[in-house]
C-alpha cells in the first residue's frame, strides 16, 4: 500500500493487499465479459484490478475523496471503468441496472455499515444478479445462520428469504491493513425469485420483530394475536416452538397467511 496513504477510521477502512488472497476472491466472483459490476468502497483498487479486465462495465462507488485520484490514475486506461464519489446508500441502483441487465455487486465493506448496506441491497434486490461481500465473521454467520446455529435470528431469516447465502471462505484479520480486532468472511448472496415477494416480504418484516423480540418464548401467543387459529391450523407449524427453532419453510408458510389486521 502507498506509504503516504493511511486508512481512515471514520470510513471504516481496512484495506486488503495480499495478491494471492485477492486472486482467490476474484476466482470466487468469476467475472464474465457480458456482465455489469458495481464495487462498493474500492479503497485503493486492490480487488478492482483483479476483476476489472473482464466485465463489460465496472462502476466503483467510493466516498473518500482522497482515494478518487488514486483510482482514476490506476484505471484511466480502462474504458469500462467509471467512479462515483458518494455514499452507496444515496445511490439509486436503477440508474445502473434494470431487470434485463442486472448488476453484480462486490465489496470489502466497512463493518459499521454492513447492516444498512445489506438493507439497501435488499430494497433493490430485483436489480441484482448477485453480491459478493467481505463481512465481519460474526455478521456473516448471522446472515448464513439457520435454526441449528447460535447465530440464527431476524437477519438470518430475511437473508434466507431473499437470497441463497454461502460463506465462501474465512479471512484472517492479519490480511487487512490496518489489522482489525476480528476475523472476516467472504459471503455470496444469490437473490431468489419469489412470485409473491411484495406481500410476503411485508408480512415477514411485520412478524419477525414480533417473534424475535420474544425469542425465548413459545410462538403460540404471539402468532394468535395476528393470525386466526383456523388459518394457523392450515399450516404444519408446532406452536410450541421458539422463533429460533423455526426453519425457513415454516416462516414461508406463515407469511402466506392473511393477518387479522390486514
Amino acid at each position: 500500500m502507498n506509504k503516504n496513504l493511511s486508512a481512515k477510521k471514520r470510513f471504516g477502512q481496512n484495506f486488503l493487499t495480499d495478491p494471492l488472497l485477492l486472486d482467490q476472491l476474484a476466482k470466487y466472483i468469476n467475472p464474465l465479459s457480458s456482465q455489469n459490476f458495481l464495487e462498493i468502497g474500492p479503497g485503493i483498487g486492490a480487488l478492482t484490478e483483479h476483476i476489472i479486465s473482464e466485465p463489460r462495465k465496472y462502476t466503483a462507488v467510493e466516498l473518500d475523496r482522497d482515494l478518487i485520484s488514486i483510482l482514476e490514475d490506476k484505471f484511466f486506461s480502462k474504458n469500462n471503468f467509471q467512479i462515483i464519489n458518494k455514499s452507496i446508500l444515496d445511490l439509486d441502483l436503477s440508474n445502473y441496472a434494470d431487470r434485463h441487465n442486472k448488476i453484480r455487486l462486490v465489496g470489502n465493506l466497512p463493518y459499521n455499515l454492513s447492516s444498512p448496506i445489506l438493507e439497501w441491497c435488499f430494497d433493490q434486490v430485483e436489480l441484482i444478479e448477485d453480491m459478493h461481500f467481505m463481512f465481519q465473521k460474526e455478521f456473516a454467520e448471522r446472515c448464513a445462520g439457520d435454526e441449528n446455529t447460535n447465530s440464527y435470528g431476524k437477519l438470518s431469516v430475511m437473508c434466507k428469504y431473499l437470497c441463497d447465502v454461502s460463506i465462501l471462505c474465512e479471512v484472517d484479520r492479519n490480511y487487512f491493513d490496518p489489522v482489525p480486532k476480528v476475523d472476516s468472511s467472504f459471503v455470496k448472496f444469490a437473490p431468489r425469485e419469489r412470485p409473491n415477494k411484495k406481500e410476503e416480504l411485508n408480512n415477514l418484516k411485520f412478524i419477525l420483530p414480533k417473534l424475535f423480540n420474544k425469542k425465548r418464548k413459545k410462538i403460540s401467543k404471539t402468532l394468535k394475536d395476528f393470525f386466526s387459529e383456523d388459518d394457523l391450523n392450515t399450516i404444519n407449524l408446532d406452536l410450541n416452538l421458539r422463533p429460533d427453532q423455526m426453519n425457513i419453510d415454516q416462516f414461508l408458510d406463515l407469511i402466506k397467511l392473511k393477518r387479522k389486521d390486514g
